[in-house]
């Protein structure tokens, strides 16, 4: 076959089978003129303002930021916690063994007497706080925990927590899994038994009481009932 005849194939067989297959990229496309990167970090500058619940992903604005009771927690607060607790039950058990006289004596159930200074249960934990939600609209679900009891009563003022009975059947949860609630215009709260949803402006602080000292705070805008099978 002449070299003619060769050349004449080669261009007939390259034409058929169209153009070779590019090579994959394996480089970004430069970025364009005048594009600037977003900086999520700007709003945690000290002097910078609230983050607005928009810069969340699927938060419209105006709508609340769901968030939950873990998200409340500083890192190390549940190791601390526990390291309080064992602290305190050791040194209880200490005092029971300390004091008995008897088999029935060393039962904690029946050495304990009400109102004796035994008769307590401190609220461990600390007023550790997540910055993150600080002037943030913010949404909750939770166990309303009033300061009266009286159910016709419009409350102003009331606790907000993560579990049924908690604050009621001490001891109290930590003040960092402890909201502040204040109500401008009050709210009748007929269940205390039933969780709730909360709604509103996010803020920390000391909030002391003898029910439960709380660490965050919201200034509610709604309260409406969880969907609760």
């Amino acid at each position: 076959m002449s070299a003619r005849l060769i050349l004449l194939l080669a261009a007939l067989l390259f034409a058929s089978c169209g153009k070779p297959a590019e090579a994959p990229v394996t480089v970004p496309p430069p970025l364009p003129e005048g594009a600037e990167t977003a900086d999520f970090e700007a709003a945690k500058e000290p002097g910078a303002p609230p983050r607005d619940a928009a810069e969340y992903w699927g938060v419209k604005p105006g709508e609340a930021l769901p968030i939950i009771w873990g998200d409340l927690l500083p890192a190390g607060a549940e190791e601390e916690l526990a390291r309080q607790q064992a602290e305190f039950y050791a040194m209880l058990e200490q005092r029971y063994q300390a004091n008995a006289t008897s088999l029935y004596d060393a039962d904690p159930f029946g050495a304990i007497e009400e109102g004796s200074d035994m008769d307590y249960m401190p609220q461990f934990g600390t007023f550790d706080t997540v910055e993150d939600y600080d002037g943030m609209r913010v949404r909750i679900p939770g166990y309303v925990v009033p300061f009266d009891f009286n159910p016709k009563k419009t409350h102003t003022e009331f606790l907000f927590v993560p579990y049924m009975g908690a604050c009621i059947h001490t001891p109290p949860p930590p003040p960092n899994q402890i909201i502040f609630v204040r109500a401008d215009k009050g709210v009748k709260i007929g269940d205390i038994w039933v969780p709730y949803y909360v709604e509103g402006t996010f803020g920390r602080g000391r909030f002391l009481n003898d029910t439960g000292d709380a660490a965050y705070s919201i200034d509610l805008a709604k309260l409406e009932p969880y969907p609760y099978p």
